[in-house]
């Protein structure tokens, strides 16, 4: 993983802060959808490993995600999954990104979504820890 993350979107981030977010699971990585949940809309992925916390006690993370091969997967997941409630709907009320590829997001009600720096020594690699897009025409 590199820190190209942050070098690439930190700038926009600010802009997020005030923000309404929604926030969708696909597996172990998030989607924090901003202003609506729309398919081509404005949206940060935030890809593992990371923590969800409410004042800084772990609520869950990236790593407790249930695996699909285990018994019972689908009701496991749903019960992960519905720990994210208090998030499904938010606000942001503020991003710091690290040089190093950390990223805090800090949402509604003290809860928090925090990526740790990057600690590989690979330069180059074709993994985002997490990414920001924007529609085209925005």
């Amino acid at each position: 993983m590199s820190a190209r993350d942050y070098h690439l979107y930190h700038k926009k981030l600010p802009a997020l802060e005030g923000r309404r977010c929604f926030v969708t699971l696909a597996t172990n990585s998030i989607k924090l959808h901003i202003d609506e949940v729309k398919k081509d809309g404005t949206f940060l992925w935030l890809d593992p490993p990371w923590e969800f916390r409410k004042d800084g006690a772990v609520i869950e993370s990236s790593a407790s995600c249930p695996n699909h091969t285990e018994q019972d997967y689908e009701r496991c997941f749903h019960d992960w999954g519905a720990r994210f409630q208090p998030i499904f709907e938010s606000i942001i009320y503020g991003l710091t990104a690290d040089p190093n590829g950390g990223l805090q997001v800090m949402l509604s009600d003290g809860y928090q979504i925090i990526l740790p720096e990057d600690q590989s020594s690979e330069t180059e690699s074709w993994y985002d820890h997490w990414y920001y897009t924007e529609p085209k025409n925005a």
